[in-house]
């Protein structure tokens, strides 16, 4: 077995959202001065590779803090590629004309809705995270992003998914806010049609997926703040 990131380390140049604070990151007590090392990290919790839980937009949403552990480790990963130019959106069309789809545990001989059906997380692909080294400014303010229809799609058909992910620094696009806050709202209300409301990765290292990858297992470690609605997070895969 070989295990694989598929979150960004953080320092203090990483992209954050538009209108959040960067990174700091203080070496406070240093081996020279105090005998030991220590470090004053300063970061707000929507920055980096994170975890939207429904409260980041629900009054009564779970925190992510409020997530067992047996709820963040997944074993159904299905990785899509729909790629997808600046600011473009992601919609129900696009989901089922894809023809790109990375063997991640189904079987290949499935169609598409099959292998959704018994999805318990599901990753979207873009191609756009190329633009988070390459050029921070169109990474952060023109990524693509899902529709709010799309969501409510996914949810109302294939109950069994739990997470999205993609490799844009939100799910939604940055230069129409309505609808972006449409799709995280979607995402995480309740409803007797739906199934459990999703959590929502952002910010992914997809850059290592390869069609030869088959995913036993992904690991989604949230920082362990209690309260908060959302935290940067740490995921692994066995492959």
């Amino acid at each position: 077995m070989n295990y694989i990131y598929l979150s960004y380390g953080l320092t203090e140049n990483s992209p954050v959202y538009k209108g959040l604070k960067n990174i700091s990151i203080i070496h406070y007590s240093t081996i020279p001065e105090n005998g030991y090392n220590t470090h004053l990290i300063s970061i707000e919790n929507h920055s980096g590779t994170h975890v939207d839980a429904p409260a980041h937009f629900l009054e009564d949403g779970k925190c992510i803090s409020e997530y067992g552990v047996e709820e963040l480790i997944f074993d159904k990963v299905l990785v899509i590629e729909i790629l997808r130019k600046e600011g473009e959106e992601i919609n129900i069309e696009d989901l089922k004309n894809t023809d790109k789809i990375f063997y991640k545990g189904v079987d290949k001989v499935k169609g598409l809705n099959d292998k959704l059906s018994e999805t318990d997380f599901l990753i979207i692909r873009t191609g756009f995270y190329k633009y988070r080294q390459e050029d921070s400014e169109k990474y952060l303010t023109q990524n693509p992003g899902l529709s709010p229809d799309l969501i409510e799609y996914l949810r109302e058909n294939f109950p069994f998914i739990r997470a999205i992910g993609m490799d844009c620094i939100s799910v939604s696009s940055f230069g129409n806010p309505d609808v972006a806050i449409k799709t995280h709202q979607n995402s995480f209300i309740k409803s007797e049609k739906y199934g459990e409301p999703l959590l929502l990765v952002e910010d992914m290292d997809l850059s290592n997926i390869s069609t030869e990858d088959r995913i036993k297992k992904l690991f989604l470690m949230p920082w362990q703040i209690e309260g908060v609605d959302s935290a940067p997070c740490t995921i692994i895969v066995e492959v």
